[in-house]
């Protein structure tokens, strides 16, 4: 199930980037609906996975929504004439996100201190390798990539929370 659910995640990573490179929203709404598709079908979909993609959408909007606003990222493909909203797609990737975090990053929860390090190193190469692909143009490299790794590292310390609270409430004797 974890591979299932990385290789769910890294198809919605490429559908996304290559897409919106080429103009096309499209292949990053059907990459999510049938991540989401499976992973409902085959483990579920539970409170606490809604919990996890409600808070991912907000700190999407609100991360990726500020560095769109102050002009450190700039997103080609925006449906929308809001300067303080992310496209789309960076919602749909934080959704994807979201849903696979449970299980496909089990070990990273379970393991904070590599899951934090990992965050940290490897939410700026995403970034950067959308930039790459032409997904996205950093303004401000240093700026860009330094809140990216932040912010995710603060992200990544709530999900640790939210499982972890939740397994606490799972194992108590009542």
């Amino acid at each position: 199930m974890v591979l299932l659910n990385v290789m769910l995640l890294n198809m919605l990573w490429f559908a996304t980037i290559l897409g919106v490179a080429n103009g096309m929203l499209w292949p990053s709404a059907v990459m999510l609906l049938l991540l989401l598709t499976v992973l409902f079908i085959y483990q579920g979909i539970s409170k606490l996975d809604l919990k996890i993609m409600a808070f991912s959408v907000l700190c999407g909007l609100l991360f990726d929504g500020f560095l769109a606003h102050q002009g450190t990222l700039t997103y080609p493909m925006t449906l929308h004439q809001f300067s303080f909203l992310p496209p789309m797609w960076i919602l749909f990737l934080w959704v994807g996100f979201a849903a696979t975090a449970r299980v496909g990053l089990q070990w990273l929860l379970q393991n904070p201190l590599i899951g934090g390090t990992f965050m940290l190193i490897g939410a700026p190469l995403s970034y950067y390798s959308a930039a790459k692909l032409g997904a996205v143009v950093i303004n401000d490299f240093w700026h860009a990539m330094t809140f990216v790794g932040l912010t995710w590292l603060l992200y990544f310390a709530v999900l640790v929370w939210f499982t972890q609270a939740k397994e606490a409430r799972d194992n108590a004797v009542a």
